[in-house]
């Protein structure tokens, strides 16, 4: 009982917080007699026969009377609330973290034999047999105390002050605050600390919200089941009384903050203690209306878009939850109906749109929302739900782990062998114990202080975590990277001198394959080292510059009157949870070389990009004296220069033909042309057709259009693939640019011009569609889409298709523009809500 006990809390348990020096030994008295209560409960409960009214309760209630003051019931209460989670919530997590070297070595064996442990998942993962899938509200073990204890208190006044406490402490973890980690890669990436967090809090709040339901049902607890005629009355006598505790605001406020995962599933632990009457009442009845509607509106979420509110982990503990929460036999069924019918699905098709829909109703709330700073992303949107998180929370997702003990010969399938391995995991037990031991000796050290002093050591090991993950991406994960990749430039060269000189005859595309088939162990080598390098340089510097942040921190942040030993300890504790952070992060970032494979990969791509006997698309012969890509680039840059500052008056036809000649020129006799001024040249041509057809429309004739054509046919060109310009004619940076000359004759133009494109086999017809679809994302005003209506209509005039589905995507062309054209915003338009 002592390690499991609620410490002596300097902060609050002290004579100041009695009204007299009585009532603060009399609270000494209940809290011992308390304890002694739960020892015998602990002792005698599994005994046959042994009952908790009849062997405890008199006791329960002579301690609960031994003063009868409004502090020592407030003390009484809060000292049964925090033993309530210290022996069912932290009791639990001791447990879990005995078996976590055991899941390591379990997991170590996946690298060796991933067969056989396969077989052996199997084995022991099977779907539990039962009857009946809903599990109504529980109190399995130590919970079982608890229930008893207040079932057999019969003090209401204890009722009350309990009441008050479970409310307050529900809605202050409620509050807590969750966000992504500053030293993941990704805005919803959390680390295993913030997730083992999140399980705590969420499990202290459903089973707090489980015994707030249990204290406020007691008055109407009732053995019959029959009492249909008798629920009208006591909905009408009930209805004017308000709880304690607004759901309502909370719920509201849960879909305005993106925390659904953190609320729903104590308020709907909340809702299953209640009675049949309760979950009648007016009040009850919008709350369990607003949670059909979050569970329709979860369902018609994609929650695989960026843009969603919700990940999948946070739609799969919604759906369980109120799936669950809908099944008991206490809700009122019957209300479904009436809710289908007022549920407009359309206009549920996601969360934001369900918070707008009810933010009208905030008369219901009898408060407004106060409104909170927006966070850079939602708690719905983290990937904090575990795998843990669901079991907990959810045990009917899945599959649950059954070991079946049978050994009747009946059951064809009860007795499953395994051998153990008790050998490999004593080691691992062993170590276990310890940091159990020391978890539990740095819980009695910070019970023994201020609150202020934990949230100081957790803060500065987040910080300091922090920094040092910043300081290896920034100084020691660069320097690697940039080492490990001169020396695979040097493989690569080496490499392409090799292949040189046998002098082989294959074509391009094998050559490219073999080339990078060549350097595939070299870049698996190089990785590991690297990764083995980078981890040795963090093993032997991070710590150091970890507890010298760690130590300035902490002397800068704790109370000047802290005792030396205290600073130490704080020290000590910051220290070890910022380098286990730290470890995290490198174990989940820096593993197998993959972040150096990226690189090479990379480098390997622009390596073959860049060099020309690599790239060879055709065979040409050099012409030294083509102009030279630097000169034709800046040449044709002049151009486009003229026609942004003076519309292009001083452009003429010969200067338009001869720099069209020259880029001919260069692009096809110039051997020393590399892949990237190469890429340029051709995006530097159509913005250069573009901008004559938007400005200078008469310079773009049927002679000069020939001209781009010649040029855009080469095969050079051709083996841009998707990479092309011409792919993105119609993008919205290229639509914008069109319209601001505000000519009318320029879109029937440019369709004409994209017509002849098609034809040519310039422009895919295919892609082309793709691209005018995509520009139904976009908001353009009407006159554009008027424009756009007659360049499609243009471009698709007298269009022959050569099949069925080039046939297809013309109807689908002419279609677009047909919308395009009819599209009309009224003034008065506004969206619905």
């Amino acid at each position: 009982m002592g390690e499991l006990s609620v410490c002596f809390q300097i902060d609050t348990d002290n004579r100041e917080n009695f009204p007299s020096a009585v009532a603060f030994r009399s609270f000494k008295n209940q809290r011992d007699a308390f304890y002694e209560i739960f020892r015998i409960w602990e002792e005698n409960h599994s005994v046959p026969g042994w009952t908790f009214q009849i062997a405890l309760g008199s006791k329960t209630r002579s301690m609960l009377t031994l003063h009868n003051d409004a502090i020592n019931y407030y003390h009484f209460a809060r000292l049964f609330k925090s033993q309530l989670l210290i022996s069912c919530i932290h009791k639990r997590q001791q447990s879990e973290v005995d078996d976590d070297e055991s899941i390591s070595f379990l997991k170590a064996l996946k690298h060796v034999n991933p067969k056989k442990l396969n077989q052996l998942q199997k084995r022991l993962v099977t779907p539990q047999p039962s009857t009946n899938q809903i599990m109504e509200p529980s109190f399995p073990g130590v919970q079982e105390f608890f229930k008893d204890f207040i079932l057999c208190a019969f003090n209401p006044i204890f009722y009350i002050h309990l009441e008050n406490c479970l409310v307050h402490e529900i809605m202050e973890l409620n509050d807590t605050q969750f966000t992504g980690s500053e030293i993941e890669d990704s805005e919803t990436m959390v680390d295993e600390q913030a997730q083992k967090n999140f399980t705590t809090c969420l499990s202290s709040l459903r089973l707090l919200a489980k015994m707030l339901g249990l204290v406020v049902s007691i008055p109407y607890r009732s053995e019959s089941n029959n009492f249909t005629e008798l629920i009208a009355t006591q909905v009408e006598v009930r209805s004017k009384v308000l709880p304690k505790v607004n759901l309502l605001l909370c719920l509201h406020n849960a879909i305005a903050l993106g925390k659904l995962s953190l609320t729903v599933p104590w308020i709907a632990k909340y809702l299953a203690m209640m009675d049949a009457v309760s979950l009648r009442l007016p009040y009850y009845k919008h709350i369990l209306e607003l949670l059909y509607y979050i569970y329709r509106a979860v369902n018609n979420s994609d929650f695989k878009t960026l843009d969603s509110p919700i990940s999948r982990q946070t739609a799969i503990l919604l759906k369980s939850t109120l799936s669950w929460l809908f099944e008991l036999p206490n809700f009122p069924k019957d209300l479904y109906p009436a809710w289908q019918k007022t549920c407009k699905v359309k206009e549920l098709k996601n969360l934001k749109q369900l918070d707008k829909h009810y933010m009208q109703k905030n008369a219901l709330l009898g408060e407004l929302i106060v409104p909170i700073a927006t966070t850079k992303c939602y708690l719905d949107k983290l990937d904090i739900i575990n795998e843990r998180t669901l079991r907990i929370c959810c045990p009917s997702v899945g599959q649950t782990p059954v070991i079946n003990t049978n050994t009747n010969s009946n059951n064809y399938n009860s007795n499953k062998h395994i051998t153990p391995v008790s050998s490999q995991l004593l080691k691992s037990v062993r170590g276990a114990s310890i940091r159990h031991l020391e978890w539990q000796l740095e819980e009695a050290f910070f019970h023994g202080q201020p609150a202020s002093t934990r949230k100081t050591v957790d803060f500065v090991s987040e910080r300091v975590a922090s920094t040092c993950v910043k300081h290896i991406c920034n100084t020691l994960l660069m320097s690697s990277r940039e080492s490990n990749l001169n020396t695979f430039r040097k493989l690569l060269k080496k490499k392409q001198r090799e292949r040189q000189s046998e002098k082989l005859e294959e074509p391009f595309s094998n050559d490219i394959i073999d080339f990078k088939a060549s350097v595939v162990n070299e870049m698996n080598t190089l990785a590991t080292n690297a990764s083995k390098e980078l981890k040795d340089q963090c093993e032997s510097s991070i710590p150091a510059i970890c507890e010298a942040r760690v130590v300035k921190s902490i002397e800068s942040l704790l109370a000047e009157d802290s005792l030396a030993t205290v600073k130490e300890m704080c020290v000590k504790i910051a220290t070890r949870l910022a380098t286990e952070r730290i470890h995290q992060w490198i174990q989940a970032h820096i593993v197998g070389g993959s972040l150096f494979i990226k690189d090479m990969e990379l480098e390997l791509n622009r390596f073959l990009k860049n060099n020309s006997p690599l790239h060879t698309v055709q065979e040409k012969k050099h012409n030294p004296n083509a102009i030279s890509p630097t000169t034709i680039t800046d040449d044709l840059r002049e151009l486009m220069w003229d026609i942004f500052d003076n519309t292009g008056v001083n452009l003429t036809m010969m200067s338009v033909s001869t720099v069209l000649d020259n880029l001919y020129q260069t692009l096809n006799e110039r051997v020393d042309l590399l892949a990237g001024p190469e890429k340029v040249l051709y995006l530097l041509s159509t913005d250069f057709a573009l901008l004559l057809a938007a400005y200078r429309n008469d310079l773009l004739t049927e002679k000069i259009q020939d001209k781009f054509i010649k040029i855009w046919s080469m095969s050079r060109w051709k083996a841009l693939e998707l990479d092309s310009p011409i792919y993105r004619i119609f993008s919205p940076r290229n639509i914008m640019l069109l319209a601001q000359p505000e000519e009318d004759d320029v879109w029937p133009f440019l369709g004409k011009f994209v017509k002849r494109l098609i034809i040519k086999d310039i422009l895919d017809v295919d892609s082309f569609s793709d691209q005018c679809v995509a520009l139904f994302r976009q908001d353009w005003p009407v006159p554009i889409l008027k424009h756009l209506s007659k360049c499609l209509s243009e471009a698709i005039a007298d269009f022959r298709a050569s099949d069925e589905a080039t046939e297809k995507i013309k109807y689908l062309l002419g279609w677009i523009a047909e919308t395009y054209h009819e599209i009309e915003f009224p003034n008065d338009y506004s969206p619905i809500d």
